[in-house]
């Protein structure tokens, strides 16, 4: 039989066994609560990072890069059968990499062969709103283009370095979804040295400066395809640039699979560029005359994400 002295040490031994199980759970509990909480995924509204022309405040993941190539028909759908309704160009391209730093930036420098234009935008998205039935995502988008080869006669003995020959532009970029489905996009934006023709050349010694309020909706009837529309109306500054007169609209469809986004649509412009669009269109809707234009983009991914 277990005498009395020996049952207080087991007491107390199995008192302290309890006690220090009891500090070991406490600090595991605490280890647990200190650990880095989870994050919740970027916020992303619209599929792709653009519409057609306009931005959107869609971003990539880090470290990922888009490659785009887009097509501009010069000829428009009233050149009838004989031109194969504009398909048998000329047309504009554009060539264009996007890389994403971080999840909510991407930079982008792309390029045109109207005027050469070479363009380097960043686009940073700081305001995520995850409202149940009205989510709202907000971006700004700046950047600048050179036209390194200008075709304009007037100014073609201009050196190529000229300051004239480079533009600047913001946007800020103002996103919701109703549904998931139906997406809606303002872009108020500006563009600095809309004419790059001003000059000793042309008896014009001041720059000019553009505002439009780009707008767009697009409706995702289901995950593989989607229809859009786009519209960038004049607000104040220059408008009256030859050629380039008319609020620049597009509408159109939007293929979706595998990293890849497919677009084809109708347009009253023959501009890519963004300091190019930003200037106007050259076509009036009224005519009920467009061009077909097509985007691809790719989407690159380089080893997993860190």
């Amino acid at each position: 039989m277990m005498n009395r002295g020996t049952l207080h040490v087991s007491v107390i031994i199995l008192l302290l066994v309890m006690l220090i199980g009891m500090g070991l759970g406490q600090e595991r509990q605490v280890r647990w609560q200190r650990s880095e909480p989870a994050t919740q995924p970027e916020l992303q509204l619209f599929h792709s990072p653009l519409v057609i022309d306009l931005p959107t405040a869609t971003t990539l993941q880090k470290y990922d890069f888009e490659f785009e190539v887009s097509h501009r028909f010069i000829p428009t759908t009233g050149s009838g059968i004989r031109d194969f309704y504009g398909l048998d160009g000329p047309a504009h391209i554009r060539l264009a990499l996007a890389f994403a730093p971080s999840d909510r930036m991407v930079v982008k420098l792309g390029r045109t062969n109207f005027n050469d234009n070479i363009d380097l935008w960043l686009k940073y998205k700081f305001l995520q709103i995850r409202h149940p039935k009205l989510p709202v995502l907000i971006a700004a988008k700046a950047g600048g283009a050179w036209n390194s080869w200008p075709e304009y006669p007037e100014i073609s003995q201009r050196k190529k370095s000229d300051l004239r020959n480079f533009q600047a532009y913001g946007q800020l970029i103002i996103n919701t979804m109703i549904g998931k489905r139906f997406g809606i996009g303002l872009v108020p934006s500006y563009l600095y040295n809309t004419d790059i023709r001003w000059g000793p050349e042309t008896d014009d010694s001041e720059t000019k400066d553009t505002f439009r309020m780009g707008t767009y909706l697009q409706f995702y009837v289901s995950p593989l395809w989607s229809i859009m529309w786009e519209w960038s109306p004049y607000i104040a500054g220059y408008k009256s640039l030859v050629a380039q007169e008319f609020n620049p609209m597009s509408f159109g469809i939007e293929l979706e699979t595998g990293g890849h986004f497919f677009k084809i649509f109708l347009t009253n412009s023959q501009y890519i560029n963004t300091s190019q669009y930003l200037a106007g269109a050259d076509i009036s809707v009224d005519k009920n005359d467009w061009r077909i234009g097509f985007m691809i983009t790719r989407l690159l991914k380089f080893g997993k994400k860190k």
